[in-house]
């Protein structure tokens, strides 16, 4: 050793001296030979009775050195007693915090913990643990946690738990190491601070929440620690275990998992899963140890099966047999969390967990009455071999539903084709085409659109994480668009719109064809789907400069031979041919790109054009055009505004004395409606193809009070207008029952119309399509016995109360809005749902 002193780093020249001895030693017989004469003279040296503190410390620092480079066996067990006092003493005495150091760091290292010497200890154990100085605190907290002793449990254990909300989290942390090392000669110790656990497994110090995950191990039983060694005692305590085992899982998902924590996962899921009552909790506690499992590699899996000999899938099998629908559906979530070569047998290697009827259970599921069920089944099984869904398809394309199962025939092939087509947008596109070709042949005569079909086909393509599968099959629908000799249904036609309208700025094709080509369908396709094509012809208008004259004049035409709300949307896309601005600027504020945000931005486009409008003075239109005539020169003086028309009251109207339209007070006559009709002609109404549109999508709704119409005017500018307020609706009874004794505190009209309607809410409302026009199912409705009817035309909307004579719970109102080919559409709020389902059924008669 040739380090000189003043380098070696040695506490005194004695220290240095026996270092030196013993490095230098030839053998270490040798060495043994100097560390046994060396312990001798520092015994003499503690043995002097002025002992200044200085030597005791060098004298407890050359031991420490002694005790850890002497051969192993060559002392004696009792060779180092005659310092333990010294060291005792140095630990309580010590000036600073290095000599108490050095005082607890002797004893921890040399004391043997059944030494009768440890309860000297304690006194001083406690008063740092009582200590303000958190060096203190904590040296005698790492005494703890290395040397537990059962006799120090009943003088520390309450310090310990005060300390467990100490402010600073190196003495939390340590008193949470302490009670656990502690434990070990009493268990109950953990027992009494499980909720403090709970709480620590929360802590903002990353060091306190692996100490807390560190001691929660012990709780994932549903029986105390203690138990352990009692077996006869165990206790079931699911009030804190199972909200404990929740926040174990949370902390190991929160530190990150590695291979270590597979065991715990094991052991969580075992114990969990065998209690024979499981409630939601429990329940929950398995699903979330399946997902964390299912984030390993099965290989490593595999092995701790073998070697645990378990199955995972054996601690929930039961649940698959079950008659509930949530106990089935929590077995397919925990089959679908985890890699299928664990239970199906697709590896070789390992066999099946599950036997020969358990499997055919699985395939019975494809045809559960829940869907839910249904899609998880299909996930799990194309996992396993995706040919077994192929056979399916074949069995499903061969089958002839009827008219009436036509939509749930098609959700179900849908949901094949979400699974089956995952990663492949190009082959979804053509299959979902090809679906609703078939539909359209079974739809009879008339052309349908199949909204439910068009929002579960939208919503899958928007929930798609892959862009390459929304980008694939969008084109492909754009390219069925642009090939005119494809034959594209309503159903189709009005997904391929939606898609366009979204991803128009990306699509493989420019948008000058993909203009050309929407105008060329918009000559041919029925004009129940019109409306959709034109919004998104104006959304493809804004990336380009120059619009082709086809397309200027193919919509020209439309204008003139087409329904009005066609009509209005022909002008509308005319007008911005002209205005390519004002139309990017609608694009850009739009809340996104999907169809019905943007005809959201398209409508408050209008109802902002409008206003402008309203704040300028207009002239009239006889100023206009003969602006040069003055006021004296007129023969005739003006008309004066026309007079209040006074609003018709309520009229039973019953099977006897049933007369025509024209001759019921309470109803509007064939002349009334079509004289309000064209009153009202700057307000386009729903079309059919809107609700297809965004049926589901809350985009497109039948207007209300002060909703814009597609010319952006409101009700209340066509209120001044000249609407005319037919009756007269009162207020209605707080409950949801239109009482006639309540009928004086509300102002009628539409404003009561539109009071009773939100009064009805949501929970009461329906909505659908009939297939008669609004003046004979207007008829219709006045054939109902013991209701009287009150009308209001206002918007194109023709606004009906219905009051029983019966029981004034009883009340609906209803809104009709004509639509094409003879039909309308209707939605009724009510507050008694037997009267709103016997309305119904009236309706779609």
């Amino acid at each position: 050793m040739d380090v000189p002193y003043h380098s070696s780093g040695a506490m005194s020249r004695a220290h240095f001296a026996i270092v030196r001895k013993v490095e230098s030693a030839p053998l270490s017989h040798s060495a043994d030979q100097h560390i046994f004469l060396e312990i001798q003279s520092v015994r003499a040296r503690l043995s002097h009775p002025r002992l200044r503190l200085d030597d005791c410390k060098e004298c407890l620092v050359i031991l420490l050195y002694c005790s850890l480079s002497v051969t192993p066996g060559f002392l004696p067990k009792t060779a180092f007693d005659f310092a333990f006092p010294h060291a005792i003493n140095l630990a309580e005495a010590g000036r600073n915090v290095e000599d108490k150091r050095l005082g607890y760091l002797f004893c921890q290292e040399l004391m043997p913990l059944e030494s009768e010497l440890r309860l000297m200890l304690v006194n001083t154990l406690r008063k740092d643990l009582e200590s303000d100085d958190v060096a203190h605190i904590c040296l005698a907290l790492d005494s703890l946690i290395s040397s537990p002793s059962e006799d120090v449990i009943p003088a520390v254990q309450s310090l310990l738990h005060d300390l467990l909300s100490h402010d600073y989290s190196s003495v939390r942390r340590r008193a949470l190491l302490a009670l656990r090392s502690l434990s070990a000669h009493d268990g109950a110790l953990l027992d009494r601070i499980c909720e403090l656990i709970l709480t620590m497994l929360q802590d903002s110090d990353d060091s306190v929440v692996k100490a807390a995950l560190n001691v929660a191990r012990h709780f994932v039983s549903f029986c105390c620690p203690a138990c352990k060694r009692h077996p006869e005692d165990q206790v079931f305590r699911p009030s804190f275990t199972e909200g404990l085992v929740l926040a174990i899982l949370e902390c190991l998902v929160y530190l990150g998992l590695t291979d270590d924590n597979i065991s715990i996962l094991f052991y969580i899921l075992l114990e969990v899963s065998s209690e024979k009552v499981q409630t939601l909790l429990s329940k929950a506690i398995i699903l979330d140890v399946f997902k964390l499992l299912g984030r390993f590699k099965p290989t490593i899996l595999m092995e701790v099966e073998k070697s645990k000999a378990v199955s995972l899938v054996q601690s929930v099998r039961r649940y698959l047999v079950s008659h509930e629908v949530d106990d089935v559906y929590f077995f397919m979530s925990c089959l679908g969390s985890i890699d299928v070569a664990l239970w199906a047998g697709t590896n070789p290697e390992y066999p099946a967990m599950l036997d020969g009827l358990e499997f055919e259970r699985i395939m019975q599921l494809l045809s559960s009455a829940d869907q839910d069920i249904r899609r998880k089944t299909l996930a799990i099984i194309n996992e396993v071999d995706p040919t077994i869904l192929d056979v399916q398809l074949s069995l499903l394309s061969n089958a002839n539903p009827a008219v009436g199962e036509q939509i749930p025939f098609a959700i179900r092939l849908l949901e094949i084709f979400s699974v089956r087509y995952e990663q492949d947008g190009e082959g979804y596109a053509s299959q979902v085409i090809e679906l609703t070709r078939r539909l359209d042949k079974g739809g009879g005569a008339s052309p349908q659109v199949f909204k439910e079909v068009i929002e579960i086909v939208l919503n899958r393509i928007h929930t798609s994480v892959n862009a390459g599968f929304i980008e694939s099959c969008a084109n492909h629908f754009v390219r069925d668009l642009i090939d005119k000799d494809v034959v594209l249904g309503p159903t189709a036609f009005v997904v391929a719109a939606a898609l366009t309208t979204e991803i128009a700025g990306s699509l493989a094709v420019t948008p000058s064809t993909l203009l050309s080509a929407l105008a060329l369908r918009l000559q041919s396709c029925p004009s129940i789907v019109r409306e959709p094509c034109l919004i998104a012809m104006m959304r493809i208008r804004a990336e380009i400069d120059d619009v082709p004259l086809g397309v200027i004049e193919a919509v020209q035409v439309i204008s003139k031979t087409t329904r009005r709300s066609i009509s209005l949307r022909c002008s509308q896309f005319l007008d911005f041919v002209q205005n390519k601005a004002d139309l990017v600027k609608v694009v850009n504020e739009s809340f996104s790109s999907s169809l019905p945000d943007f005809l959201s931005s398209l409508q408050g486009y209008f109802h902002e054009q409008l206003k402008s409008t309203d704040a300028t003075p207009q002239p009239s239109r006889s100023s206009s055009r003969a602006s040069a005539v003055s006021a004296s020169q007129l023969r005739y003086a003006a008309y004066d505004r026309p007079g209040a028309i006074p609003r018709l009251r309520m009229k039973k109207a019953g099977n006897s004395g049933r007369s025509s339209p024209s001759s019921l007070p309470g109803t509007l006559s064939d002349q009334n409606l079509a004289h309000n009709r064209q009153s009202q002609s700057t307000v386009a109404p729903v079309s059919a193809g809107d609700l297809a549109l965004v049926e589901g999508l809350q985009s497109l709704r039948i207007e209300q009070d002060n909703q814009q119409s597609p010319l952006g005017m409101t009700e209340g500018t066509q209120s001044d207008a000249g609407v005319l307020d037919l009756i007269n609706l009162e207020s209605p009874h707080p409950t949801g029952a239109l009482g006639r004794d309540e009928c004086s505190s509300l102002y009628g009209g539409n404003r009561g119309f539109e009071a009773l309607w939100n009064m009805f809410g949501e929970g009461g409302d329906l909505r659908g399509w009939c297939n008669l026009s609004m003046d004979r199912l207007l008829r219709r409705l006045q054939g109902v016995d013991q209701y009287m009817l009150g009308l209001l035309f206002l918007s194109g909307e023709l606004k009906i109360v219905m009051i029983s004579n019966e029981t004034n719970i009883n009340a609906v109102a209803l809104r009709l809005r004509e639509s094409e080919e003879d039909s309308c559409l209707w939605r009724l709020r009510c507050a008694n749902p037997m009267v709103g389902g016997y309305i119904q059924t009236i309706l779609n008669k």
